[in-house]
């Protein structure tokens, strides 16, 4: 039986006529280097790259299909992101584009635009997050960077970096700050999640954002339909949101998304973005490190509180907000979050909280 390439475990079942879609599970068979890597010709497209760095094989590109067919590090490479995906992060993703058609929708709508401030390069539990925007915006510090070279001289040391920056977020949801000091480049990181994904990338630009360094990918989503993912390089603390205000308030109406955002929002050093959101944002997705409870206006925003909440772990116990917490008593036991989310890697600790503008 043909192996499904594209490794997201299948969505994306249309009904004729709609434009709806229900998620279902898929087969989704392990990597046989062998049996899948084959040769290839001509030159290779950004798709290609992606889906090289992914360890998927590639449908153009002599060079890239040589390397996938005869390197023995680069089987080990493909293998170990193979199994991740299809254990974890796969499951995890089809979960929360479930979650959003079964009980995110109701609340949140369907936004076509989501900025996720402290994003980084987290392209596949975004889009997965709100599988039917059509533009993602992510800013975060790491550098955008540009389409890699590969293959060359560094592409094992490239592709062992990549492997340890993306264990994390296949493993447990999101990525650890420290680890991504040594992390390569957005761009690379972002092709590499959307190919494993099974997206196809149709698309990679560097730009400028308010001068700041950014990268632009266009990309086909499992999910159905075309999407575009901007990622920023910028600093949101209020010594740096001020240059990239302008722009964002371009996207005045999208929907905000915070997750395992370090409990940025609630320190006084980036009350900048903090308040554009709360000023700027149809609606708000996020855990508790996000924009803290108090500052939600009871008369201004519709609040549905999802899953459980007692502490932030032990990291952040400095960030505990006790009327959250009290607001979740009150509701009395909530359905389990069907998946970990942010920091709260078990379901049954994970919360989410739906802000709606009235």
């Amino acid at each position: 039986m043909k192996r499904l390439l594209a490794g997201l475990a299948g969505l994306a079942l249309c009904h004729c006529g709609s434009t709806e879609f229900t998620p279902t599970e898929q087969e989704n068979l392990p990597l046989n280097p062998t049996r899948d890597f084959g040769g290839a010709s001509g030159e290779p497209s950004h798709d290609d790259i992606a889906r090289f760095l992914a360890g998927r094989p590639v449908a153009r590109g002599a060079a890239l299909a040589d390397y996938q067919k005869r390197s023995g590090d680069y089987h080990t490479h493909a293998l170990e992101l193979d199994y991740l995906w299809r254990k974890m992060g796969s499951v995890r993703t089809l979960r929360q584009a479930q979650y959003y058609h079964q009980d995110l929708r109701p609340h949140l709508g369907s936004p076509s635009t989501v900025v996720y401030p402290f994003g980084g390069p987290d392209i596949m539990y975004v889009s997965s997050m709100f599988p039917r925007a059509s533009t993602y915006i992510l800013i975060g510090l790491e550098p955008a960077g540009n389409v890699p070279a590969v293959p060359g001289d560094n592409t094992l040391a490239r592709l062992s970096a990549l492997r340890s920056v993306m264990e994390k977020p296949l493993r447990h949801g999101y990525y650890l700050t420290k680890e991504m000091k040594n992390a390569p480049d957005v761009t690379t990181i972002m092709m590499t999640s959307l190919a494993l994904m099974g997206a196809e990338v149709k698309d990679v630009r560097s730009i400028s954002v308010a001068g700041k360094p950014a990268t632009e990918i266009r990309f086909n989503s499992p999910y159905g339909g075309s999407k575009k993912a901007i990622y920023v390089s910028a600093n949101l603390s209020n010594s740096g949101f001020g240059s990239i205000r302008p722009w964002l308030d371009g996207h005045a109406g999208a929907t905000a998304y915070f997750k395992a955002a370090s409990y940025l929002p609630h320190d006084g050093s980036f009350t900048g973005i903090r308040d554009w959101v709360l000023g700027n944002c149809r609606a708000v997705l996020q855990d508790d490190s996000g924009i803290p409870y108090r500052s939600y206006d009871k008369n201004q925003w519709d609040v549905t509180l999802l899953g459980t909440y007692d502490r932030p772990i032990p990291l952040f116990s400095e960030w505990r907000q006790s009327d959250l917490a009290a607001a979740y008593d009150a509701a009395g036991p909530l359905p389990e979050i069907p998946f970990g989310s942010g920091y709260h890697v078990r379901m049954s600790d994970a919360n989410l909280q739906v802000y709606r503008r009235k």
